[in-house]
């Protein structure tokens, strides 16, 4: 009998997904587009007997309840690098593999990005498209180079550690914080680690690069906005939640920033008359400003993969919990799998 995968809402270029994990062998359920809420019906038919889920569960997010209920799941896959919808520490709790689209395409292309977006702010560069753009021709502040600047990026996983690879050579002054790393432990890339508020006193870009977390929610507030350097700017790669916007927005109103490049947003899509969108002060993408056909191409693959492995009792290609490892083996055990 093959193994039953339930598979819930993926955007556009992970539509044909559930096709895919068909043609690999699977029996795939597809959950009702229009589900916004689990409903006793819909964990009956669609988790209760699910060896596997798979899916961004935006729009439905999958807490502990839902996990709890799937007595045969074996592992839940996130195609894409987030996985704020699944409750991660309760798959942890109960033995529940989780794999995410962490594929080199995918966080690379980010780090890429943050890069350009660095250099488009240093360089003063919408003040001097505008000028062009109105009729003009040059601005009184021709910006700075980003070299000699601090880079202070919040959060030193892939996205973090690309990043300092790819700044290697522009002679630039490496922050990192990250409660994960072991401060004994010397970090990689002549990157210095240091607290929250050193970081954000110290540097030139403030980088964000977390997971959206209980924690890590508006992380970046009015109060740690005070903190930074007059003049600085603040770069969002992560999550819109990471952020208060509107503290954000009376910052550089205020002139306290002097820029912020903004891909990731509170609400998805943000409002078309969001104040932060027009602001002659931000660089603004629609989550999307590292993604590449080489991105889309991967995360598929991956997803498959993630899924067969986590199905063989096999970790999977890219692991979201790994320290779950002891308590899946032992769920697989119950399970009749041999791992």
């Amino acid at each position: 009998m093959p193994y039953r995968v339930t598979v819930v809402g993926l955007p556009g270029a992970l539509v044909d997904l559930g096709k895919e994990l068909a043609a690999a062998g699977l029996e795939v359920a597809l959950l009702p587009e229009g589900a916004r809420a689990w409903t006793s019906a819909l964990i009956r038919d669609y988790v209760r007997d699910a060896d596997a889920l798979v899916g961004t569960f935006a729009g439905i997010a999958l807490p502990r309840e839902v996990l709890a209920a799937g007595e045969k799941l074996r592992v839940v896959v996130s195609p894409v690098i987030g996985t704020e919808h699944i409750d991660v520490a309760a798959a942890t709790e109960l033995g529940i593999a989780v794999g995410y689209g962490a594929t080199p395409e995918n966080y690379l292309g980010v780090a890429e990005a943050i890069v350009m977006e660095m250099a488009l702010l240093r360089k003063n560069f919408l003040a001097k498209q505008a000028a062009v753009r109105e009729g003009g021709w040059r601005v009184a502040h021709p910006g700075n180079m980003v070299r000699g600047a601090t880079v202070g990026v919040i959060g030193f996983g892939n996205i973090g550690r690309g990043l300092a690879k790819r700044l290697a050579g522009w002679e630039c002054n490496l922050l990192a914080t990250d409660p994960y790393i072991d401060p004994a432990v010397a970090p990689p890339l002549n990157v210095r680690l240091v607290d929250l508020d050193t970081l954000l006193r110290a540097s030139d870009f403030v980088v964000l690069a977390v997971t959206l977390t209980a924690e890590t929610r508006h992380m970046i507030a009015a109060p740690q906005l005070a903190l930074m350097k007059a003049g600085a700017f603040l770069i969002n790669a992560a999550r819109g939640g990471v952020v208060d916007e509107p503290a954000l927005l009376a910052a550089l109103d205020q002139g306290k920033l002097a820029g912020a490049a903004i891909d990731t947003w509170e609400q998805e899509p943000s409002p078309a008359d969001h104040p932060l969108r027009t602001h002659p002060k931000t660089l603004v993408t629609g989550h999307n400003v590292g993604h590449s056909e080489e991105a889309y191409a991967s995360l598929p693959v991956a997803a498959i993969e993630n899924t067969l492995r986590g199905l063989r009792g096999e970790p999977p290609l890219h692991f979201r919990n790994p320290d779950v490892v002891a308590k899946w083996r032992e769920r697989l055990r119950r399970l009749g799998v041999n791992s």
